[in-house]
């Protein structure tokens, strides 16, 4: 099989979702391909015996968790998923929580969605070079000891009620343990630097901003855990990234975190503080339980894969 790819223009892109032209001429506009594959629900509108329509939706946080979001991507988000449930041939999804959603909320076909599973990138593994692990702490200031979260400061990510539980565990732990938060700005996230200065925590908690992709493997494997308790997730694909380079990992007991992290990871109600905080406490104290964690969660990370998603 000989398999050619080409992006279709921006401006081709809007006018194939947007326009009611006859199909045959928007097919005509796509030219001389068999299948075309919406990755990020810009879907053009099209049934065609000669060309097949595919669409991954990665998640439907946009219709579960609205008011995380800002009105023009809901508006963006939503008209791609109707865009999709009729004219798509196949619909992927990356968990089968969001395949779920797909159907029961949103009414698409079962027989047209599928869910292929992602996995971390084969080339982030643990590093143990003491000379990588030393620059990046320079680089980044980092603190001997910390626990992390990685990801786009936005409201599904519970930052704030992370902050807040990492604040009820005991003083001495804050100062052993710092909280290292790396990722961009996202949006509406004022709450989370206001938040950190109102509990006293300047001192113990760490925005680092945006981390490369070459210094993330290096980073996941300086943490003492990992946490990522958020509201929603289509997936939670920094998880099994954190678990490939041997972090511990304490994430939420809703939407798709459970399916991915199995039984490696201390799952805790993303909604209740005090959970979160005793699930904090009890993995940065107990040593052990890390080790096993540690342990588990490469095995964990290596049941998913590139190949298998492909295939």
């Amino acid at each position: 099989m000989r398999l050619a790819f080409q992006k279709i223009p921006p401006t081709l892109l809007r006018f194939l979702r947007h326009s009611y032209a006859p199909e045959y001429c928007r097919e005509k506009l796509l030219g001389d391909v068999d299948l075309v594959h919406s990755t990020n629900l810009s879907v053009p509108r099209f049934r065609s015996a000669k060309k097949r329509l595919v669409v991954t939706i990665h998640d439907l946080s946009f219709v579960v968790c609205p008011e995380f979001h800002l009105a023009g991507n809901i508006v963006h988000c939503l008209q791609g998923v109707q865009d999709a449930i009729p004219h798509a041939d196949v619909i992927i999804t990356i968990s089968q929580h969001t395949r779920n959603d797909l159907i029961e909320r949103m009414g698409a076909a079962a027989d047209r969605v599928v869910v292929t599973p992602l996995a971390a990138p084969p080339g982030r593994r643990r590093i143990e070079d003491a000379d990588i692990l030393s620059r990046m702490q320079h680089t980044y200031q980092l603190p001997p000891a910390f626990m992390l979260f990685v990801g786009a400061l936005e409201p599904c990510k519970n930052i704030s009620r992370l902050v807040q539980a990492y604040a009820r565990l005991p003083s001495a732990l804050r100062r052993e343990v710092h909280f290292v938060i790396a990722g961009g700005s996202g949006w509406l996230n004022e709450e989370v630097r206001t938040l950190v200065t109102a509990l006293g925590l300047n001192d113990c908690v760490h925005f680092i901003g945006y981390v490369s992709e070459q210094d993330l493997p290096a980073l996941y494997s300086m943490a003492t855990i990992f946490a990522y308790p958020s509201l929603y997730e289509g997936f939670g694909l920094p998880m099994l990234e954190a678990m490939q380079c041997g972090a511990p990992v304490l994430t939420a007991n809703v939407s798709a975190l459970p399916e991915v992290a199995g039984d490696v990871a201390v799952c805790v109600s993303p909604t209740n503080t005090e959970e979160i905080a005793a699930g904090l406490r009890s993995l940065l104290e107990d040593s052990a339980l890390r080790t096993a964690l540690r342990a588990r969660g490469y095995q964990r990370a290596d049941s998913f894969s590139w190949e298998r998603c492909a295939q």
